[in-house]
């Protein structure tokens, strides 16, 4: 405890005393970044720092400068150059810096009609190299001189669009096709044509496209209990939607390729993408297999409770939640009931009761009542027996003797993001991590942290880490960004499950008691942290960093304390409402 708040001290040191070592004049801009400067969007910012002695101006307006010199100001551009001299006076002896910045402002142009006869360009989706299977569907979308009669795949006909449906431009086309059994690309480009009397003009997609055809499904396992299915191949900058983890072994039907993932087959009316290096292929090939399900057991020990189905072989699932009432839904994809299954309970403490339902013919639903809202649930395999451990909720509803998982966000060369005074957010993530680590270990808990240091952690390794301890609760700690330096500030939660929403709900509305603004609580959060189900997780982000006011609250240990008790408290809320 000794060293942790040692280390705290020497943290707090760190950042905060440069803060207020500076009075010579001087100015370090993080926007923008060059003195030079062209853009396409006339809202743009100037942020950055100066001497905390300084008064800054900006074309001889005053600018307001917070306590630890920085300072962000908004600009609407004027169409062509923009210059702006900015100052920094030192107050204590009238010493003076200038500098100068200029932005080139061109609005982007409105589309506009295709004055000669071409093809402008072709959009095909999905996007990527595909390999494609019977039934899959294919969309374009292409612009080109208007008025002509264009086609594509197979010379299937494009539509186009009328103006009030395409931004008042004539000339866009648009179309969709499925794929055929006769139907072969022989790993091509698709050709786009466009017709106007004698006229043809033709451009090829950008990605290649190929047929997958095997009279045997082509079928893969899952490599390790760390696989996990997607709803796409492609996302935003913390990659596809996750949808779920899958255990060890599972057996997967192949039917196609986007990019570096499989496209993969669960059910009739459900398909999933999965990352091609956590599918082994060279197994035997074989059909699927049909699993008809009759045997079932649902009980309870001294841990937890559980509900089990024998299967003919590790089929794929999916798993949602209720909060209230408290429920969980999985569904084993391949399987289905010729007859009723036991309901059954033994000497189950959360467990209420089990329905099964069939919502489609190769669907079998496991709908798991339980007493409270969800503590957590973890689904595996044992053989071919699929296996749904339910957490109880804790018997002693406090902070005491629970085991609590904290994250200290980023580390070592993942710096994440920087605010105006130069400060990283690894830095101000560990500093706040072991705080809080002290915080709950004097309220009694047990700690598992992500580290302790400053050290690089992969995110896969905390997610391992994490799913094999197995805590009650796990709270991520980060401070967020934007571009926007000056309009965009508070504090905000994040969770991915339903039954995760009424802790992020309860730390998100006491953070609020401290001023800040309001970035809310947020759900269906793709970080890879809040995927896991065996336990409650709350992704915390304290403020954003990127904004001055919140920078200069968080560089202050008494609002560190303050953002540490907030959370405290907010566990403590959680606690009552179970």
């Amino acid at each position: 405890m000794k060293q942790a708040l040692k280390l705290i001290l020497q943290t707090v040191i760190a950042i905060v005393v440069p803060l207020w070592a500076s009075s010579q004049a001087y100015l370090r801009l993080s926007q923008p970044s060059r003195e030079q400067t062209n853009v396409n969007t006339a809202r743009q910012f100037i942020a950055g720092k100066t001497c905390t002695d300084c008064k800054v101006t900006i074309n001889n307006e005053p600018v307001y400068v917070y306590s630890t010199g920085t300072f962000a100001v908004k600009k609407e551009l004027k169409e062509g150059r923009n210059t702006f001299t900015i100052t920094a006076e030192d107050t204590t002896n009238g010493k003076t810096y200038t500098k100068n910045i200029t932005w080139y402002y061109a609005p982007v142009p409105p589309p506009r009609v295709t004055s000669s006869f071409r093809i402008d360009f072709v959009e095909i989706s999905p996007k990527g190299n595909l390999q494609l299977s019977v039934g899959d569907s294919l969309h374009v979308r292409m612009k080109g001189y208007p008025g002509g009669r264009a086609s594509w795949f197979n010379n299937s006909p494009l539509r186009e669009l009328p103006a009030s449906q395409s931004g008042g431009v004539p000339g866009y086309y648009v179309g969709s096709y499925v794929l055929q059994p006769a139907d072969s690309m022989l790993n091509g480009k698709i050709q786009v044509r466009l017709h106007n009397g004698s006229e043809t003009a033709i451009l090829n997609s950008t990605y290649h496209y190929s047929v997958m055809r095997n009279e045997i499904p082509l079928t893969g396992r899952t490599i390790d209990n760390m696989t996990y299915l997607t709803s796409a191949a492609e996302g935003d900058r913390l990659g596809p939607d996750k949808i779920g983890y899958l255990d060890k072994d599972v057996l997967l039907h192949i039917i196609g390729r986007q990019g570096d993932y499989y496209k993969v087959r669960l059910s009739s009316q459900r398909t999933a993408f999965i990352p091609e290096p956590l599918v082994e292929t060279d197994i035997p090939q074989e059909p699927m297999p049909v699993s008809i399900v009759s045997d079932a057991k649902i009980w309870g020990d001294e841990k937890a409770d559980y509900v089990s189905v024998a299967l003919s072989d590790k089929l794929p699932y999916t798993s949602t939640q209720m909060v209230s009432p408290g429920k969980i839904i999985v569904d084993i994809h391949g399987a289905y009931a010729e007859n009723s299954i036991s309901t059954q309970l033994q000497g189950t403490r959360e467990i209420t009761g089990v329905q099964w339902q069939q919502p489609t013919h190769d669907v079998l639903r496991m709908v798991i009542s339980l007493k409270h809202a969800p503590w957590g649930y973890q689904i595996y395999y044992e053989n071919n027996r699929i296996t749904v451990k339910v957490k109880r909720v804790p018997a002693n509803l406090s902070l005491r003797n629970l085991v609590i998982g904290i994250d200290a966000g980023h580390g070592g060369s993942n710096m994440g993001s920087v605010g105006l005074t130069g400060v990283y957010e690894k830095t101000l993530t560990l500093n706040l991590a072991l705080q809080l680590e002290a915080a709950l270990k004097r309220e009694g808990a047990t700690i598992i942290m992500s580290r302790t240091t400053e050290r690089l952690v992969p995110n896969e390794e905390r997610l391992s880490l994490f799913r094999r301890a197995n805590p009650d609760l796990l709270l991520s700690i980060h401070l967020n960004s934007s571009g926007n330096p000056v309009d965009v500030s508070g504090t905000a939660t994040y969770y991915k499950h339903p039954f995760c929403e009424p802790l992020n709900a309860a730390i998100h509305k006491r953070l609020l008691e401290t001023g800040l603004n309001d970035f809310k609580n947020n759900g269906d959060f793709n970080f890879i942290l809040n995927n896991p189900t065996e336990f409650p997780d709350a992704l915390i982000e304290t403020l954003f960093i990127s904004n001055p006011g919140d920078e200069e609250k968080i560089l202050e240990p008494q609002f560190q304390q303050e953002i540490i008790n907030k959370i405290v408290q907010g566990l403590k809320d959680y606690l009552k409402t179970m």
